[in-house]
C-alpha cells in the first residue's frame, strides 16, 4: 500500500493530530471510568462537560492542547481550574502516535497492538494515580484483544509474517520463536506471542500476583495489591506473552520498593504506606517489552 510507504516522519507527523485526539477522549475515559454511578460512567453518548459546574464544553474549547491553553487552565463557565494532567494527556498520547511509525512497522499488526497497549497504559497510569483504581471496564477487554490477537497465526500461520511483522528484522525474530534459527540479540522482545503463551500469560498474570498477595495477607493480615493490579498483568501477559509479564511484575515491584520505602522511612509509618502498583507495572512495561532481555542478561551478570 502507497500510504505505508511514506517516509516515517511524514507518518509521524499524520499520526501526531490523531493521538492528540485520542488523548482528550483519553481524559474522558480516566475521569468517568473510576465514577460509582453507571450514567456517570458513559463515555459515548454524554457530552463533554466540566467537573466543576457540569456546563457543557464548547468544541472550540475541547480542542486538544490548544483549549487548554486558550482558557489558561480554567472552565470558562465557572473558573474550575482544570488539572495539568489534561494537556499532559493529549501531549502523551500525540507523542505516542507520533513516535509509533519508530517503533513498528506502520500499519502492521504488531503497530497496532503496540499503540492499543500504550494508550492504554497511559490511561490506567493516570486512573490509578489519581483515583487509585484500575477500572474494570477498560481491563476486561483488554484481556480479551490480547488474545484475539493472536488469531490470524492461527486462521493463516503460512501469511504470519506479512500480517504481524510487515517484514524486515521482526521476521527474524518470528524465525526465532518458529524454530528456524538461532535468537536474535534482543529477543527477550516477543513481537509473535501464540494463543498458547498469552493464555498463559493471562492465567498467569493473573494468579502470580493473586497467590503472592494471599501470602502477604497470611502474614500481615491486609491486602498487599488489588484486584485491579492482577487484571492488569492478565492483560499484559495476554499482550507479550508469560515471560515479559514476569518481567513486568519484577520490575514494577522494584520501583514501587525504590518509591516505596523511602516513603515509608520519612513518615515512620507500619508498612502500610498505599501506592498506586498500577503505575509502575504502567511505567515498567514498555521497558521490559523492548529491553527484557538485555534487562535480564544484565541481572544474570550482575549476581555472577
Amino acid at each position: 500500500m502507497p500510504f505505508i510507504d511514506l517516509p516515517t516522519w511524514l507518518l509521524s507527523l499524520l499520526l501526531a493530530p490523531f493521538g492528540l485526539v485520542m488523548g482528550s477522549f483519553g481524559n474522558v475515559l480516566i475521569h468517568r471510568l473510576p465514577q460509582e454511578e453507571p450514567a456517570d460512567r458513559n463515555v459515548v453518548t454524554k457530552a463533554s462537560h466540566c467537573p466543576g459546574c457540569k456546563a457543557k464544553i464548547k468544541p472550540w474549547h475541547n480542542v486538544p492542547l490548544l483549549g487548554w491553553l486558550w482558557l489558561r487552565g480554567r472552565c470558562a463557565a465557572c473558573g474550575w481550574k482544570i488539572p495539568v494532567r489534561y494537556p499532559l494527556v493529549e501531549l502523551l498520547a500525540g507523542l505516542l502516535f507520533a513516535a509509533s511509525p519508530w517503533l513498528f512497522p506502520f500499519g502492521t499488526l504488531i503497530w497496532f497492538k503496540g499503540l492499543l497497549c500504550g494508550f492504554a497504559l497511559i490511561v490506567l497510569f493516570f486512573t490509578d494515580f489519581t483515583e487509585m483504581m484500575l477500572p474494570d471496564a477498560l481491563q476486561f477487554p483488554l484481556m480479551a484483544l490480547g488474545v484475539l490477537l493472536t488469531l490470524p497465526q492461527v486462521l493463516r500461520p503460512e501469511a504470519l509474517v506479512q500480517i504481524w511483522t510487515g517484514g524486515g528484522a521482526l521476521v527474524q525474530a518470528l524465525a526465532f520463536h518458529n524454530g528456524l534459527q538461532p535468537a536474535p540479540a534482543w529477543a527477550g522482545f516477543e513481537p509473535a506471542v501464540t494463543w498458547q503463551a498469552s493464555l498463559i500469560g493471562l492465567a498467569v498474570g493473573y494468579g502470580v500476583p493473586a497467590l503472592m498477595n494471599q501470602i502477604y495477607k497470611a502474614i500481615r493480615k491486609t491486602d498487599g495489591l488489588g484486584m485491579g493490579d492482577f487484571k492488569m498483568l492478565a492483560w499484559l501477559g495476554a499482550f507479550w506473552g508469560w515471560a515479559p509479564m514476569l518481567g513486568i511484575l519484577f520490575l514494577g515491584a522494584g520501583l514501587g520498593a525504590a518509591v516505596g520505602v523511602p516513603l515509608m522511612l520519612m513518615r515512620k509509618g507500619d508498612g502500610q504506606t498505599m501506592l498506586p502498583f498500577g503505575c509502575f507495572l504502567a511505567l515498567a512495561a514498555p521497558l521490559v517489552v523492548f529491553f527484557g532481555r538485555a534487562l535480564w542478561l544484565g541481572y544474570l551478570g550482575w549476581v555472577g
